[in-house]
């Protein structure tokens, strides 16, 4: 189910890079005015995200049958692109994400999850597995915890994956860390299964 922000951004997209002179100063004031009816920067970001997958999705479909050189529609939603993207960069400046109460992490936690990935670095390399690319993945999540618990353990996930795609880490081995990292919280222990 779309939420307002979404349907919101796909129906700007039917008036965003269409009319008959489009140019960036035309592009940027739609675009502006636009974004100023929302008030908080993350209903921007998303805003932008929504618009800019539209933007390029439409773009892509129309050069699939267009075959006319320079084509004005598919420089229009390039440079649709171009200042959707100045105003991400724009707003991802500044802008740093809260989670919500609930899923932050407490500082026992933190320290404990801090704790668990240094046993979890020893461990690797009593088994011959210290290669720096994993220490390197193992230190980046220790400077993550401001994600909250949900996103911190979607990016542990997507780590552990990338190590086994590169057959770095078996499988196996991979479930493991996840369950000892996840061992008690509930909510994300099941993200690995799948």
């Amino acid at each position: 189910m779309e939420n307002i922000v979404e349907k919101e951004a796909k129906q700007f997209l039917r008036h965003f890079t269409k009319g008959r002179i489009i140019t960036m100063e035309t592009l940027k004031s739609k675009l502006t005015e636009k974004l100023y009816n929302f008030n908080r920067d993350k209903d921007k970001l998303f805003f932008l995200n929504v618009l800019r997958k539209e933007v390029e999705n439409e773009k892509i479909e129309h050069e699939k049958t267009c075959n006319t050189p320079n084509c004005s529609i598919s420089e229009d939603n390039a440079l649709g692109l171009f200042l959707i993207d100045q105003e991400i960069e724009g707003i991802s400046e500044y802008y740093e994400y809260k989670p919500k109460p609930d899923d932050e992490f407490s500082t026992q936690e933190r320290v404990d999850l801090h704790n668990k990935l240094n046993i979890i670095a020893d461990k690797l390399e009593e088994m011959g597995l210290g290669q720096e690319i994993i220490f390197d993945e193992i230190d980046s999540l220790k400077e993550n915890f401001n994600l909250g618990k949900k996103n911190w353990f979607q990016l542990l996930k997507g780590k552990l994956i990338d190590l086994g795609i590169k057959h770095i880490l078996e499988v196996a081995i991979l479930k493991d860390l996840y369950g000892e990292l996840s061992d008690g919280y509930d909510i994300v222990k099941s993200m690995i299964s799948k």
